[in-house]
């Protein structure tokens, strides 16, 4: 048993080297398809913008989805990369719960359609640091709100159009840590990731997550997926980040996701 646990590690270690320091990027405006869109929930600031600069530097047309500031990102890709076409809806994610909310969302995608070739469910709201029983209500509607109904939507709102196309599509799902693997040396160490004071943040990254990997063995031989559960990413909204164990800064974050 230790002689197979040993292989299985040596095995994964070298599918880690080979994914974290040999592997190179693929040319996705090929494999998407050119004058295609990517719809980036939350990409008003932090790494959602980072995914909006990164994909308009490739080549791709992008629907920025978010808060007010994501008028700003838009003048900024425009003012860098003028050939790339935009799109902005104005959201307060948290009321995703509304009857209508995904209305407007659903026409401006129905416009494009079979043109959506890539989806970024990025938005989240972390809620925390306060004992549990002093948790404002609202801060734990919001977190439980962003992080499962919207997901949820969009998904089913892009899914029908992307299985239609000739060209590959692509879903990434970006919670935050809630489970590491536990085989090879980790065998009987358990995988779950837990902190005090996120129990509501880290309970909405778990339905990320199961919602994520569920949708990923029905669509997988049709779509792209990649599910990230990342630990901490700096960005200029969680700067009390920078010297947490295995942070990362956005840039590097999004381009290895790329």
């Amino acid at each position: 048993i230790v002689s197979i646990q040993i292989l299985i590690y040596l095995i994964l270690l070298s599918l880690s080297i080979y994914n974290y320091f040999l592997i190179k990027e693929k040319n996705i405006l090929q494999r998407y398809g050119k004058n295609t869109w990517v719809v980036i929930t939350g990409g008003s600031s932090g790494q959602g913008k980072q995914f909006c600069f990164e994909f308009a530097k490739r080549g791709f047309n992008i629907f920025i989805i978010g808060s007010k500031r994501i008028l700003n990102v838009k003048d900024e890709i425009r003012l860098k990369y003028p050939y790339v076409k935009i799109k902005t809806i104005i959201k307060n994610f948290s009321k995703a719960y509304e009857d209508n909310f995904f209305s407007d969302i659903e026409k401006e995608i129905i416009k494009i359609s079979d043109k959506v070739s890539i989806l970024i469910n990025n938005i989240g709201h972390r809620t925390g640091w306060n004992p549990y029983h002093k948790m404002p209500p609202n801060k734990i509607n919001d977190t439980i709100i962003c992080g499962t109904i919207v997901q949820a939507r969009m998904i089913r709102l892009v899914l029908p159009y992307m299985i239609k196309r000739e060209k590959k599509s692509a879903i990434i799902n970006i919670t935050a840590q809630c489970l590491h693997p536990n085989i090879g040396l980790g065998i009987g160490i358990s995988n779950e990731i837990s902190l005090p004071y996120l129990s509501v943040y880290e309970a909405s990254n778990a339905f990320g997550f199961y919602h994520a990997n569920s949708i990923y063995k029905e669509y997988k031989n049709q779509i792209d997926f990649l599910n990230i559960t990342p630990g901490a990413v700096v960005t200029e909204n969680t700067k009390y980040l920078e010297n947490t164990i295995f942070s990362i800064e956005s840039n590097k974050f999004v381009n290895n996701i790329i």
